[in-house]
């Protein structure tokens, strides 16, 4: 097997980009996450002679942790002294999944309006050309037909240009822990290595059943908690679960009727295998606690050992 050699990856994926943007405006899709940090500084430095033209761009989907986009707002604004452009479309994405139980339905929609007002920004800021940070394991789960990756388009057999989009996607090649690579070669701060992957839908994949505000107050409250008390450089990714079923619980010596969420915790390199994590039962029955006290009408909260395979990372 040939050696991965970051650099010359980097070298590589910047000539490309300029040989396709020259002269073009360019739309960078930003979530936070590492693969949309390194998507962004590829650009950044294919285009760093032209001002304005590499444009970071996020899509507040109200489906993201706490906090998130006003975070990477103001790393935006400390490290490269830019405003990272967004737009606020909660309302966009809750009411298109109303009523959606399918999994892939949900990843389907959400694609849907994800790529619509995609082609809306790109016509606002008369843009030419999309990156994003699809990788690896996204296309193989969608060819395989494990799972549709909503990041996913000529490979699902959808042409980009179905949403008026011309796309550039840098990392498509790579498995997670090589994007980690080149992210060191990019010097990227060392907390983007660390952010735990997070599905690009979001909350909308931590919720079986039905997508609601309410729910999604609820499993963006239970992510903070767990994600606080896991430091483990061990831990690929660990987060709960808002479940569908009900359960009996008790609440000043009365019975009632509340959610269930599992917790989730995998051990993985690449994504594309994972096993779950052993969690010192001190620091379970931690977490446990705090969500079954800090979060009214959560009855139980389960731990799942499931491997990869044969579950997915994500329950939905």
């Amino acid at each position: 097997m040939e050696r991965f050699e970051p650099k010359k990856f980097i070298t590589r994926k910047i000539q490309n980009l300029r040989s396709q943007a020259s002269g073009k405006r360019i739309i960078v899709a930003v979530s936070g996450g590492i693969d949309s940090m390194v998507c962004f500084e590829i650009a950044r430095k294919a285009t760093i002679k032209q001002e304005g033209q590499t444009i970071p761009f996020i899509i507040d989907t109200g489906l993201m942790r706490q906090n998130e986009v006003k975070q990477i707002e103001e790393y935006f604004r400390k490290k490269y002294n830019i405003e990272l452009q967004r737009w606020d479309k909660q309302n966009d994405f809750i009411s298109a999944l109303k009523g959606i139980i399918s999994p892939e339905e949900k990843r389907k929609t959400f694609r849907d309006v994800f790529y619509r007002i995609m082609s809306q920004a790109m016509r606002s800021y008369a843009a030419d050309l999309l990156v994003q940070g699809t990788i690896l394991s996204d296309i193989v789960e969608t060819q395989k037909g494990i799972k549709t990756h909503f990041n996913v388009l000529h490979e699902a057999g959808i042409n980009p240009a179905n949403y008026g989009l011309n796309l550039f996607e840098p990392l498509k090649e790579l498995t997670k822990s090589r994007v980690k690579m080149v992210a060191k070669n990019l010097d990227i701060p060392p907390k983007f290595l660390r952010i735990q992957p997070f599905p690009g839908p979001g909350f909308a994949l931590r919720i079986t059943g039905e997508v609601t505000y309410e729910r999604v107050e609820k499993i963006r409250k239970a992510t903070e908690i767990v994600e606080s008390e896991l430091m483990s450089p061990k831990i690929f990714q660990g987060f709960p679960v808002l479940l569908t079923d009900k359960a009996t619980g008790i609440q000043n010596e009365s019975a009632f009727v509340g959610d269930i969420i599992a917790i989730r915790i995998v051990e993985s390199k690449d994504s594309l295998t994972a096993r779950s994590y052993r969690i010192p039962w001190i620091k379970l029955d931690k977490i446990a606690k705090r969500i079954l006290t800090e979060i009214p009408g959560i009855a139980r909260v389960l731990y799942d050992v499931t491997p990869k395979p044969p579950g997915t990372i994500e329950f939905v």
